[in-house]
């Protein structure tokens, strides 16, 4: 394993912004920085050997710094949508800023993608990474609690990308936590040849083939905020528990994917199961999801288009995906999910991981 690190940029008020670069024998290199705990680079091996970055990002602090689609961040306090920007708790109406529309997306705009975190390298002989912490202060972004966070991102000898999440509070709040890296395991397809972006339905990763082993996922609204509704995928466009082509139903699941998947059998905390595989054919590449997170958001990069890519041009409808292992979409507004309400005494303690291959 090798780790190096260095200054990526300094925010307006002279924090620097310091930069870690993760490799091991296999050739899989990671970067990761402090702004945002974001996971900035993936590169990895295909089936010829070629190494490719696999993911969206940018190379320089300023381009984060600009706004950007979350690209690898680390989201919270609460990912997702929290509808009406606001949720009730211990008798008390909390209401928090909102920013899509009436409704809070990824923890506001001043979430734990837009600070600046501390960082911890270590190394060893099958494992190296950064340990981030910080401390969100009681009323960030309108949430209650001193919240104490620690996000760990490593890369493995076994070509395993693992992050690891705790926190602690000292007052009831929410707290759901995820990494919101995009991929194309073709390569990024904005630095390579628009020839090999495999044109036609679902883009860039319109070839790529998906397996999401659950059989029901949350019904939401136009804004994408649950109607508290769990569906059924089995005879729709949603339906991933088979490997499948993801551009083979896209054009009937209107505006793409975007929706968060309920997986089955219910996972554990303790134990990382499965909650996605996917594979890309003409690379070979296969990267396995494994949670203990109870859904996963599958993102087929809907609203990529227009926005500045790592090579200076603009990224394309469907040029990646996320795969976002959480609780359930605006839990804080519907007893029938999952609580995410942290209590203090309570560990918030989850771990996912995204475990690469090749096929032959």
């Amino acid at each position: 394993m090798t780790l190096t690190q260095d200054k990526f940029g300094a925010m307006s008020d002279g924090t620097e912004v310091v930069v870690y670069t993760i490799g091991n024998s296999a050739g899989y290199v990671i970067r990761c920085m402090t702004y945002g705990a974001t996971l900035i680079s993936v590169k990895a091996p295909g089936r010829d050997g070629s190494i490719q970055e696999i993911t969206l990002g940018y190379d320089r602090l300023e381009d984060y710094l600009a706004g950007h689609p979350y690209f690898g961040s680390s989201v919270g306090r609460v990912c997702n949508r929290i509808g009406g920007a606001r949720f009730s708790l211990g008798g008390r109406e909390i209401q928090l800023p909102a920013n899509e529309g009436p409704n809070m997306l990824h923890g506001g705009e001043g979430g734990f993608h837009a600070r600046v975190w501390e960082a911890e390298p270590f190394q060893a002989d099958t494992r190296a990474g950064v340990v981030f912490e910080r401390v969100s202060p009681d009323g960030e972004e309108g949430f209650p609690g001193t919240l104490e966070v620690t996000i760990t991102i490593s890369l493995t000898e076994d070509n395993e990308i693992e992050f690891e999440y705790r926190a602690e509070t000292d007052q009831p709040t929410p707290v759901n936590l995820t990494n919101h890296a995009y991929w194309n395991l073709a390569g990024a397809p904005d630095l390579i040849p628009a020839t090999t972006a495999a044109p036609g339905p679902g883009g860039a990763i319109g070839r790529h083939r998906l397996m999401i082993p659950a059989a029901e996922l949350l019904e939401v609204d136009d804004a994408s905020i649950p109607t508290g509704q769990v569906l059924p995928v089995a005879g729709t466009p949603y339906d991933f528990t088979e490997m499948k082509p993801i551009g083979r139903d896209i054009e009937n699941a209107p505006g793409g994917y975007d929706l968060c998947w309920v997986l089955s059998p219910p996972t554990t905390p303790a134990v990382a199961t499965v909650a996605a595989i996917v594979e890309e054919p003409v690379s070979g590449r296969r990267m396995e999801v494994l949670t203990g997170l109870p859904a996963v958001q599958f993102y087929s990069g809907n609203k990529l288009p227009g926005t500045k890519s790592r090579a200076e041009r603009p990224y394309r409808l469907h040029d990646a995906l996320c795969l976002e292992p959480q609780f359930h979409i605006d839990a804080v507004n519907y007893p029938d999910f999952p609580s995410i309400i942290l209590e203090p005494g309570e560990v918030f303690e989850h771990r996912t991981v995204y475990r690469f291959s090749t096929m032959k």
